[in-house]
């Protein structure tokens, strides 16, 4: 079965995410911009953070997700490295939840795409409550894991 073709993302994504954003002070950019990679992105902003809603479309499924990313002071704040001051939800829950286990799929329908919204807006309140507070203690530590991770695979890859 193909893909909804015309889903209007934003209206979703303003109709899922509209108490996140009261509650957290978050403003909607009411528009999407092409990353020039094959996605659109919706973004929401306070500050030095953003809320990024990722949307593929591919002819058969979209692509649906959510990531946060963090600039100027509390981007400096929460990491020196620079490429781990934009993550994506499901990199932030398993490394705060070895249990997390959340796979994103491609769907095909209106209620699939809200489905999955409805789905990553429980694990950023679970797993990044704190974070959107402006907290980025966790930030920090997820951060170092990564590049920790990252320099043991270099090492790995070197060693062969």
């Amino acid at each position: 079965m193909p893909r909804d073709a015309n889903i209007d993302f934003l209206s979703i994504i303003k109709e899922v995410f509209d108490s996140v954003f009261k509650d957290y002070g978050f403003k909607l950019i009411e528009e999407a911009t092409w990353d020039g990679r094959g996605e659109d992105l919706i973004t929401a902003t306070k500050g030095d953070m953003d809320l990024i809603f990722y949307v593929t479309t591919l002819p058969m499924f979209h692509y649906c997700s959510v990531g946060i990313k963090l600039t100027g002071a509390t981007a400096e704040k929460a990491t020196p490295y620079v490429k781990y001051r934009s993550l994506g939800l499901s990199a932030i829950a398993k490394r705060l939840d070895t249990n997390y286990n959340r796979v994103s799929e491609g769907v095909q329908t209106k209620e699939e795409v809200k489905d999955l919204f409805e789905a990553e807006k429980k694990d950023l309140l679970t797993y990044c409550k704190d974070i959107l507070l402006g907290d980025v203690s966790a930030w920090s530590r997820i951060a170092d894991q990564m590049a920790e991770d990252w320099d043991k695979k270099q090492k790995t890859g070197m060693d062969k």
